[in-house]
């Protein structure tokens, strides 16, 4: 094999590390091949992956984090739904999406829980605070 040197941000670093420590991956340079045979795959229809135990690889850091329901969905369109319900003002709506859509401890329903919350705080502010009527007042 070749040594090749890599900079990444630090927080992708302590991520990599928890999934060391967690036994998901046994070091950092078997998810940095893993990743890279991943991404060659993906792109090259003659590309035939290299790193040990690939396939199992896969099946671990890649669908089981997509999901493997038909009713999974993407993180963007999730996104993108919540945020509309939230800007309609159906922020119930948006709250059973996620809940039936994620499992409670899932990094991306955490997300989207934030988001919500930042809509829950702007509506709050903004009951707090008169709006003057649109209408013109007639006299």
């Amino acid at each position: 094999m070749v040594k090749s040197t890599v900079r990444f941000p630090e927080a992708v670093v302590e991520e990599i590390e928890a999934l060391v420590d967690e036994g998901v991956v046994e070091s950092k340079s078997e998810f940095y091949r893993f990743c890279s045979e991943y991404v060659l795959a993906q792109r090259l229809d003659d590309y035939e992956p290299r790193t040990l135990d690939f396939d199992d690889l896969k099946a671990e850091l890649i669908e089981d984090s997509v999901g493997r329901d038909e009713e999974s969905v993407s993180f963007l369109e999730s996104l993108l739904f919540v945020r509309k319900q939230a800007l309609r003002g159906n922020v119930r709506d948006a709250e059973d999406f996620i809940d039936h859509h994620y499992d409670p401890v899932d990094r991306d329903a955490v997300l989207l829980e934030e988001l919500l919350s930042f809509y829950r705080e702007s509506d709050s502010e903004s009951s707090a605070t008169p709006r003057r009527s649109v209408q013109s007042e007639r006299r």
